[in-house]
């Protein structure tokens, strides 16, 4: 067989060879790219949080604005990190600047969409409250486990009382175990009007104010500069603030 019918066949083969391979490597991707937006991808919150709630709201509401399927689960704060730091879950909703400080297998969206105000809560006729509020390092103070935005209380006040949830705080503020509950202004405002509690009343003054960002775990790495152009076309057109103020309104509805 002359040598250029043989250099025309193998070429042929080549060609055909790398066709197919080519057809597979696009059917892999178009397969790959259908069940990555068909799955919906796991994002934790804490639970028993009025923010959080506010924030699942929100959150959902963007990544449906990006075509992200998504689903979020409010579960314990220590739990919540856990599974994102392993892996587990591909980020939380709604985390202080420090989460990010603290955890290193996670990567913080930049722009913040919401924020939260540390405030104090006590007994109406606790006259000395107000005073405790500015020396921490005197109060007797009750904290909901696991809430990065009290944890450094701990080691600031005069004792500290570490529950599992804002009624078993407020309970302590009740019978008079603490001086001081520390949470955010909505988490403790939706409970005590939710419960007609009207005995423990929010001290002037917030202890601090803190944005909550959007974590992600490093293999979802390239979403960060997704939800960061989202939230910050929505901070400009005053978008978010309608869907904020929309879903305080219904999380301080919820009975």
């Amino acid at each position: 067989m002359p040598q250029c019918r043989v250099n025309f066949y193998r070429a042929c083969r080549f060609t055909l060879v790398a066709l197919l391979l080519s057809n597979l490597t696009a059917q892999a991707q178009a397969e790959y790219s259908a069940v990555s937006k068909t799955e919906s991808l796991q994002f934790n919150g804490i639970t028993d949080l009025s923010e959080q709630q506010v924030g699942r709201i929100v959150f959902k509401q963007i990544s449906e604005q990006l075509e992200l399927p998504v689903n979020v689960e409010l579960i314990p704060a220590k739990r919540a990190e856990r599974e994102v730091n392993l892996g587990d879950a591909a980020g939380e909703i709604m985390r202080i600047y420090a989460y990010g400080v603290d955890n290193s297998n996670v990567i913080r969206v930049p722009t913040p969409y919401y924020s939260l105000k540390t405030t104090a809560f006590a007994l109406r006729d606790n006259l000395h409250a107000q005073h405790l509020v500015n020396n921490i390092n005197q109060a007797n103070i009750g904290l909901v486990h696991g809430g990065k935005h009290t944890s450094h209380y701990v080691h600031s006040a005069k004792s500290v009382i570490q529950v599992s949830s804002t009624e078993q705080m407020m309970k302590l503020v009740r019978y008079k175990r603490v001086d001081l509950a520390l949470t955010s202004y909505l988490d403790g405002l939706q409970f005590l009007k939710h419960n007609s509690i009207h005995c423990i009343v929010p001290l002037k003054y917030d202890v601090a104010s803190h944005n909550l960002y959007i974590y992600l775990n490093h293999q979802h790495a390239d979403l960060v500069p997704l939800f960061d152009d989202k939230i910050k076309q929505l901070k400009r057109t005053g978008q978010l603030a309608k869907m904020i103020s929309d879903a305080e309104a219904q999380v301080l509805a919820m009975q």
